[in-house]
């Protein structure tokens, strides 16, 4: 206790320690403190990074073979219809499948889900024509109200398939314009040394942030290969579900080259600028194609309204000069 008080007034007595004393206090306590929280953020930020990757990971929406588990709200209101619709017969039901895989329905019950709609849409729309019509027109007769009504039927019935067909041909057409970008890097992926099974699932990766349809198609090969489907089967499912000749012909070339033990690098050198080659042509062939569809909307707009111009002045003198004479 006494040498404390000893210590404290020997302290106090000399005023020149005990400012650098205060001052080497104030910046070890600062110096914990930045130390503390610069800790405590890295390891929030660090845990957060952590938890929103295990979140991306496990997302309900990634990319996986199972499909069908799930079903939507639509689906579960037309099951009791679809189980009913769906047709026996294995080849129309394969067929109308198939056009629902390339459209990107892959359900197991999208098939009966399909016919379901067309006889819902089929029935729904002559109800609304019936209820709508008597309230916008008063004076329109039954007949006209019955053949509105047929029509309706006719459209209910076969705008699914025409917007099938719609869907089917967009889908085709964003893969036709991703497909020589894809190929390109696969062919760098093989020579750079991957497997073909490992290049197919990087470009499935890097292809899907430009061409989302033809990435998960791709991604959906490499999963059926590690699901222990043979190549083979997977790239013939690749071309059936995309129904695009340029994928079906690479995936007949892949199964050649594996087949013979050819060069894959070699062959998707040859292929891409070939792909790239039709490309090309085809590019060519729009821009030739492109006057002769301009000159129709010349010749009914643009070729009326100037001769309008040209022949309006002549048009009002010779008028100028023939009402005088023809009054007399």
């Amino acid at each position: 206790m006494f040498e404390l008080q000893g210590v404290l007034d020997q302290l106090s007595g000399s005023s020149s320690l005990l400012p650098a004393l205060v001052m080497g206090l104030v910046f070890a306590s600062v110096a914990l403190g930045v130390l503390a929280t610069s800790g405590l953020v890295t390891s929030r930020s660090s845990l957060r990074r952590r938890l929103q990757s295990a979140n991306a990971s496990s997302a309900p929406n990634a990319l996986t073979l199972k499909v069908g588990e799930g079903q939507s709200a639509l689906e579960r209101l037309l099951k009791p219809l679809s189980d009913r619709l769906t047709p026996s017969d294995e080849i129309s039901a394969n067929s109308i499948r198939m056009r629902l895989v390339q459209a990107g329905f892959m359900q197991r019950s999208a098939v009966g889900t399909y016919f379901a709609l067309r006889v819902v849409c089929g029935i729904a729309f002559p109800l609304i024509v019936m209820t709508v019509l008597p309230v916008l027109s008063q004076n329109m007769t039954v007949n006209v109200m019955l053949a509105l009504a047929g029509s309706s039927i006719l459209i209910g019935l076969y705008l699914p398939p025409a917007l099938l067909s719609k869907r089917i041909e967009g889908r085709k057409l964003e893969i036709y314009e991703g497909f020589p970008d894809a190929l390109d890097m696969m062919l760098v992926c093989v020579e750079a040394g991957l497997g073909l099974d490992a290049a197919i699932n990087r470009v499935g990766h890097e292809i899907g942030k430009a061409h989302p349809v033809l990435g998960q198609q791709m991604e959906l090969v490499g999963l059926e290969m590690r699901a222990g489907k043979p190549r083979q089967e997977a790239l013939r499912n690749l071309s059936d579900r995309t129904g695009v000749d340029e994928v079906r012909s690479l995936s007949t070339l892949l199964i050649q080259s594996d087949a013979l033990g050819s060069s894959i690098a070699q062959s998707l050198r040859v292929h891409a600028e070939d792909m790239r080659a039709r490309r090309m042509l085809k590019a060519e062939e729009k821009a030739h194609k492109l006057p002769v569809k301009l000159s129709i909307p010349l010749i009914l707009c643009v070729l009326p309204s100037l001769m309008i111009v040209i022949l309006s002045p002549a048009m009002l003198r010779i008028i100028d000069t023939l009402l005088p004479s023809l009054n007399k």
